[in-house]
């Protein structure tokens, strides 16, 4: 069984077993969206904007995790005390792999509305025990994650430097992963709209809108019966 935390924004948790792996917990409006003193065996974050590293470096120091990130975003959590021993920089289509883990990044990358350009962003294809799941990050851009098998694909939607929702819902069409997962919304109407347009077009895939702090258990019945509960 895996277990998928929302925070709110960006920010999950993927637990499987012993293994617990966090997901850009950001810094938004001042606030931490996931709290320092969370346990996990892995910090993830997918480029080096505060809204994605956050306090992944307490997060890290706290719980005497692993750092992975690109370039960019290992530093910034190096220059924030996480040791050098536990930061790995990501480099794209390179696995990164422990026991029932493996995570391999792609390149990918974000607006950067602020100062014009884009900002390098990584999205992640995540094989955790028996389950594939899809996790782009902050995008804009899809990369080849349309052709992967993916149980579970989380994916940005609402703009700010990311998909509009109607890419979002494309990707989801085209990728046809069994759950579609919304995050980074500032809207309340564009999951309401992820979810209807999910279902309307998205043959064989089931949208599931997550709340701070629900947990999706994902898991297969019987060896080949795909089966999710939100709690």
């Amino acid at each position: 069984m895996l277990k998928i935390m929302y925070f709110g924004r960006t920010s999950f948790a993927l637990k499987h077993g012993e293994t617990t792996v966090v997901l850009n917990p950001g810094i938004w409006d001042g606030e931490p969206i996931v709290p320092d003193d969370f346990s996990t065996r892995i910090v993830i974050a997918t480029n080096q904007s505060d809204d994605a590293v956050g306090n992944s470096a307490t997060i890290a120091v706290n719980s005497k995790a692993w750092f992975l990130g690109n370039q960019k975003a290992a530093e910034k959590a190096s220059e924030r005390g996480v040791k050098p021993w536990l930061v790995h920089v990501l480099k794209p289509e390179v696995p990164y792999e422990i026991p029932n883990l493996k995570i391999t990044p792609y390149a990918l990358s974000r607006i950067d509305e602020a100062e014009g350009g884009h900002i390098d962003n990584l999205g992640l294809y995540i094989e955790i025990g028996n389950m594939k799941v899809g996790y782009l990050g902050d995008a804009v851009i899809r990369g080849p994650f349309e052709q992967f098998d993916m149980d579970v694909l989380i994916v940005p939607i609402g703009g700010d430097g990311v998909f509009q929702v109607k890419d979002a819902v494309s990707l989801c069409i085209d990728a046809k992963p069994r759950i579609g997962i919304p995050m980074r919304w500032t809207s309340e109407q564009d999951p309401m709209k992820f979810a209807k347009y999910i279902q309307q077009f998205g043959k064989g895939t089931a949208p599931v809108v997550m709340e701070p702090y629900q947990v999706l258990e994902v898991f297969w019945a019987a060896g080949n019966e795909f089966r999710y509960e939100l709690n």
